[in-house]
């Protein structure tokens, strides 16, 4: 256990002392020093790789000059021993304020911890600049009605946007012709939306499926229906994509009449995706040009005719086009990167205004560098802005899809499914960013991940150069458009302790700072640490964020 609770201090915040000598008690302030063993300690135990002892009380701590109790859940305590709360009451620790610690000592979550030495640099240079911040969020998916019946939703819908900074809405369309009562839900979750944030949420319609009528399974729901779930025909023969344009012309008129305005449009999410039997959901598969494809159906193989994903989008787009607000268009919202070029390349470019994907194929213990930088790339030939519209994934992994993305496919917006989890998930819904209890809800791990980012940046932010050598500490880096604020997200994404200085490579200047660490293996979830010590050296425990919110 000793060896453990030094691990996590190492190449952290270590209290130290200022001599080298054995330490003294009742007559120094230097009495805690950094230490392996306890054998280094005299009269004292090495905790948390640092001369001290547990303690119930401050008369525990009564020989040590300065020292106090600090309670094991306090964050600086937990702060000291690398985001994991040490088994005792309490340790002896030395509290402090940002004026207290002296030359060789910062103070972390109100207790000193020593100037540490680095063991990686991320260099960042604020003049090269990538892409343009359209927004963090989340999909309401399918619990709207229970967010908004919830008791406790005022304080519900304060986590949601106030304390997670989250600013883009991604909802499903829930119209079918005569059920438009039922976009008050969606309409009274994005006006709380508006009022905690002071503006309106940017907001992202999609659909699994049309509606029942308009699919060969007369179902919006497939389970492994690969031959009918699909776009009906008409009695000619043809697929009805005059009855999929005008079911969304009509869908975008009943949202403006519930007063929900649609930034962002895609017509259908997964087209390339067909659920499985053991998995039914929402679907309509559509192949990126008109043709057919070889499936098996009930054990032989079968070619399936299938409509295009292109032809239905240029039906869609001109059904919509005399409306006075026509929504940016996002497509294709394929199932994962890798087919992105065979859907985007069939694709009018005109007709498209932002292409977007999800990370379904994307496996974060072994993220596909290439496929992403690909992405990219053909982003760029396309002209268009990059969306991550759709992802599952735990809180770790989650933070490594959302950095994997933001900087090596360069995407200007990263959407988590699910936003809230209904309280029939039995114990939470890790995936979520919020489960809900009958009368309570609570954070996930992944809302903390996302909150790094979406809490300390907002739409309109430019990504700026950040490298680092060191491959398991991943980094990205946002300049407000006035240039008065600078945000630095640093992931490790390995099992070792890191120390990261910050080196920027360019004159900048910000008069505060504030730190935030969430330690996904440790009880740490968005703790703030205080300002940026005037080394710019960041602790890094393993599985750790910590983001670094610099402004004038």
């Amino acid at each position: 256990m000793r060896s453990r609770w030094y691990s996590f201090l190492v190449a952290g915040y270590v209290l130290v002392s200022c001599s080298p000598s054995e330490p003294q008690t009742g007559s120094q302030t230097n009495w805690i020093r950094s230490c392996e063993v306890s054998a280094e300690c005299g009269v004292l135990s090495c905790i948390c790789g640092a001369c001290t002892r547990p303690c119930d009380d401050d008369d525990g701590c009564s020989d040590l000059e300065g020292a106090s109790c600090v309670p094991a859940t306090d964050p600086g305590a937990v702060a000291a021993c690398g985001g994991e709360q040490y088994p005792s009451a309490g340790l002896c620790l030395q509290r402090c304020d940002n004026e207290s610690c002296g030359d060789s000592a910062t103070c972390v979550a109100g207790v000193c911890s020593p100037t540490v030495a680095p063991t990686a640099e991320v260099a960042i240079d604020v003049t090269v600049t990538f892409q343009t911040l359209v927004g963090f969020g989340a999909s309401l998916a399918y619990v709207e009605d229970a967010i908004v019946a919830h008791p406790a939703k005022s304080e519900l819908f304060d986590l949601m946007f106030e304390d997670s900074g989250i600013d883009v809405v991604r909802m499903r369309n829930r119209f079918e012709g005569d059920n438009a009562a039922e976009l008050a839900a969606t309409s009274e979750i994005l006006a709380a939306a508006a009022e905690r944030l002071g503006r309106a949420p940017t907001t992202f319609l999609t659909e699994g499926s049309p509606p029942a009528a308009l699919k060969a399974n007369g179902s919006r729901v497939c389970a492994g229906e690969v031959d009918t779930c699909t776009l009906v025909r008409l009695a000619g023969g043809e697929f009805d994509y005059p009855g999929l344009a005008e079911h969304w012309r009509a869908s975008l008129q009943a949202h403006s009449e519930a007063g929900i305005a649609i930034d962002y449009l895609s017509i259908q999410n997964n087209p390339n995706f067909v659920p499985p039997e053991s998995a039914p959901q929402d679907a309509c598969h559509f192949l990126p040009i008109e043709g057919t494809e070889i499936v098996s159906v009930d054990g032989a193989d079968v070619e399936v005719e299938y409509p295009g994903f292109s032809q239905a989008l240029a039906a869609v787009r001109q059904a919509l086009a005399d409306l006075p607000d026509v929504p940016l268009i996002a497509a294709p919202e394929v199932s994962g990167v890798g087919a992105l070029p065979d859907y985007a390349a069939a694709l009018d470019p005109g007709s498209v205004d932002v292409l977007a994907l999800h990370l379904y194929d994307m496996d974060p213990a072994a993220v596909d560098a290439g496929l992403l930088e690909d992405a990219a790339t053909f982003a760029q030939e396309f002209e268009r802005a990059l969306f991550q519209t759709e992802m599952q994934a735990n809180g770790f992994d989650t933070a490594v899809l959302m950095q994997s993305a933001l900087t090596l496919g360069g995407v200007s917006t990263y959407l988590q499914n699910d936003f809230v989890a209904s309280e029939a998930v039995e114990g939470g819904d890790p995936r979520a960013l919020i489960s809900l209890q009958a009368d309570s809800f609570q954070a996930e791990a992944t809302f903390h991940a996302i909150r790094h980012f979406a809490r300390f940046t907002d739409p309109g932010w430019v990504r700026v150069d950040a490298s680092v050598e060191v491959s398991d500490i991943r980094v990205s880096a946002w300049l407000s458009p006035d240039q008065e604020a600078l945000t630095v997200v640093l992931l490790n994404a390995g099992t070792d302790e890191q120390s990261v200085k910050l080196d920027f490579t360019t004159a900048v200047a910000f008069q505060r700072s504030e730190l935030t660490r969430t330690t996904f293996d440790g009880s740490e979830r968005s703790v703030t640490l205080g300002a940026l010590p005037s080394d710019d050296v960041v602790a890094l425990p393993p599985h750790a964020m910590v983001t670094v919110a610099l402004e004038n």
